[in-house]
């Protein structure tokens, strides 16, 4: 066989193991991405404020008392805690690749780590159990303290970080097929690291300053899209039978898209349930 033969016998054996994109699956999950957020934008409020809105409708109460405000006094798409929460997701998924090149860790950060983010949670959770409480009538329900926009942002952070941190790994390990059996985490310093940027953020977003407020607003909106689609992305590849088959963000690329539809799906879903109960896109009132 001639050197010709032998580097065209290879490149073609190269070339089978590595399959290309499935380009009719690919086409499907635009026209469907495409026909639902064209329907999603139409009948959701306007402008740019007015979508990120419709967002945080679905999954935050924004009641106003309990949100950060842009000047006029207009309440930022989501309350304090969940603006906290989705900024802190942000942190949480992009941060290990991004700044410690762990693009496609599948593993859980250490048990003690673990342990310090669930801690986290637990005090998100009991600040919001205490919050509630506050909204209760009667003299004999426990308050533990009085709740703030601060702790209510700070809470949300951190707990953000933690959903983030424990979602990731699975992410990675249903998607890819070269996945890393590393941590996302494995060093107390990149857990200080996200928290420092964490607490950048707290800071930036309670100044309520509109150079900062402004970017953050939009941010924390597109952080309930990406959890909810990289938890969808899970789904969607599982019920494909896709898991582990795609080594390039091309070939994960329909799944991404998929998902983005069935996430925009669920929010139109509660946007328009809620809509139908209250009549109106405000927030609750207290």
């Amino acid at each position: 066989m001639s050197d010709f033969d032998t580097r065209h016998t290879n490149l073609t054996s190269h070339s089978e193991a590595r399959p290309a994109p499935d380009s009719r699956l690919l086409w499907i999950a635009v026209v469907v991405l495409v026909v639902v957020l064209a329907v999603w934008l139409m009948l959701t409020p306007d402008g740019l404020l007015g979508k990120a809105d419709a967002i945080g409708y679905a999954v935050c109460h924004r009641i106003d008392a309990r949100s950060f405000h842009l000047p006029g006094g207009r309440a930022v798409p989501l309350c304090a805690r969940c603006s906290g929460t989705f900024l802190g997701v942000m942190v949480g998924l992009f941060g290990p690749g991004v700044l410690f090149g762990r693009r496609r860790a599948a593993g859980f950060p250490p048990l003690p780590m673990i342990a310090v983010m669930l801690l986290a949670t637990a005090w998100w959770g009991i600040d919001g159990a205490n919050s509630f409480a506050h909204l209760l009538p009667g003299e004999g329900i426990p308050r533990l303290w009085e709740p703030t926009n601060f702790l209510r942002v700070t809470t949300g952070m951190f707990h953000g970080i933690t959903m983030a941190s424990l979602i990731l790994p699975i992410l990675n390990s249903t998607v890819w097929a070269d996945a890393t059996n590393e941590p996302t985490l494995d060093r107390w310093g990149q857990l200080g690291v996200l928290y420092g940027i964490g607490a950048v953020l707290i800071a930036m977003v309670y100044s309520e300053l509109p150079v900062f407020l402004y970017p953050l607003a939009f941010l924390s909106a597109v952080g309930v899209v990406v959890i909810l689609s990289a938890t969808m992305t899970v789904i969607v590849t599982t019920l494909l039978g896709r898991e582990n088959r795609a080594r390039t963000v091309t070939e994960a690329l329909p799944l991404f898209l998929l998902a983005v539809a069935a996430t925009f799906v669920l929010i139109g879903g509660i946007d328009a349930l809620r809509f139908a109960i209250f009549g109106s896109w405000d927030g609750f009132s207290i």
